[in-house]
């Protein structure tokens, strides 16, 4: 090999090696760009009333959910696809910018995934999760039943008891209780049953909260007892 050639021989290498990587380069689709005239897409859902943001339905009553553009003059010079997605495989819903659902159906009917297009193919993706929840019930039965008597002393532990339930509880939903005792309310956590002392003779109000870990709550009137002080009486 006579050093001339010797001298190019890295040269060459160097070139056909640069021109490898820039004909792969150039043979690489591009990635979908964002949206860039879009500042941002909200995903609502709405049963009932107007749409949300909090992203949770009833299962009893059918839902509709759609995407808000900011600034909204571009929401209709996009497409929008929507999709239920499990373990990496997509089925089409709809194209729509809405799409309505019966949440207590199949679940494979329920959105969990959009792909929002422009018109060049540039695409955002989003991925979320749509709460169907059942919200607590309080049963009208508690201790003190309604308009009771009590005979007991200031220092007597008056028993309090009640009763909730929840279709969501074998999904692992929590159920969260407030005694409230003439205007004052004591957190009391998930149990049902608690024993006060300390009241006075004569009539007194109380009614119970609960609440899931959703938000949704029921509550019950209040209802009123008198207690009777048996000291005070003798």
């Amino acid at each position: 090999m006579n050093l001339f050639y010797r001298s190019i021989f890295p040269l060459l290498v160097a070139f056909t090696f640069f021109g490898v990587f820039l004909a792969g380069c150039l043979d690489a689709p591009d990635y979908p760009k964002a949206l860039q005239p879009v500042d941002y897409i909200e995903i609502m859902v709405k049963q009932k009333d107007d749409f949300s943001t909090t992203l949770k339905v009833y299962p009893s009553d059918s839902a509709c959910i759609k995407a808000k553009v900011y600034p909204q003059k571009y929401q209709n010079d996009l497409a929008y696809e929507w999709y239920y997605s499990n373990e990496g495989k997509d089925s089409l819903l709809t194209r729509n910018p809405e799409y309505s659902f019966y949440p207590n159906k199949s679940r494979t009917s329920i959105p969990n995934k959009l792909i929002v297009i422009d018109e060049e193919g540039n695409q955002n993706t989003f991925d979320f999760t749509i709460i169907i929840n059942s919200p607590p019930v309080l049963s009208d039965s508690t201790i003190p039943v309604n308009k009771d008597t009590i005979y007991a002393t200031k220092n007597s532990a008056i028993l309090f008891e009640w009763y909730s339930f929840d279709m969501d509880l074998s999904n692992g939903d929590t159920l969260f209780h407030i005694l409230e005792i003439d205007g004052m309310q004591y957190d009391v956590g998930t149990i049902t049953q608690v024993k006060q002392a300390g009241l006075e003779s004569g009539s007194h109000s109380y009614r119970i909260i609960v609440y899931d870990l959703y938000g949704d709550a029921d509550t019950l009137s209040n209802k009123t007892f008198f207690l009777v002080d048996t000291l005070e009486a003798k």
